[in-house]
């Protein structure tokens, strides 16, 4: 990953063409994480909105300040059962520089697809499943 200066608190981290895709932020409390989770438009962000409000899960419409600190375009927030926070968003912005691994790489690349995997820290499994 490239480290991206983003104050200092925070850093952030690029893998692609993107203006990050990892953000480390000391000001958090112990514990506490965010995971984001990218849908196609801003259509798709509204009905993931109304899908999850109607399942009974409280949403949160978060401010373009908060979009802005995400490099996104459009910003939701929501729990899982385990109370993990969740961030939906649509319109990554895009780096204006290429990006340059840390250290020499020779065929991977992201893409579409993003970091690929995250691990999610639940007390019961039982309890998160459905969601």
């Amino acid at each position: 990953m490239q480290m991206v200066e983003r104050g200092n608190a925070s850093r952030a981290f690029r893998m692609d063409d993107r203006k990050q895709r990892l953000i480390l932020d000391r000001a958090l409390p112990e514990g506490d994480r965010y995971f984001g989770w990218e849908v196609a438009d801003a259509a798709a962000l509204d009905a993931l909105a109304a899908h999850l409000e109607a399942a009974g899960v409280a949403v949160r419409r978060e401010p373009a300040a908060l979009a802005g600190q995400r490099c996104v375009t459009g910003l939701i927030s929501f729990a899982d059962p385990a109370g993990n926070r969740l961030e939906a968003f649509h319109g990554a912005q895009l780096a204006d520089t290429p990006f340059r691994p840390g250290r020499t790489l020779s065929g991977f690349k992201t893409g579409a697809q993003g970091m690929g995997h995250a691990v999610l820290m639940v007390p019961r499994i039982e309890d998160v499943l459905p969601f």
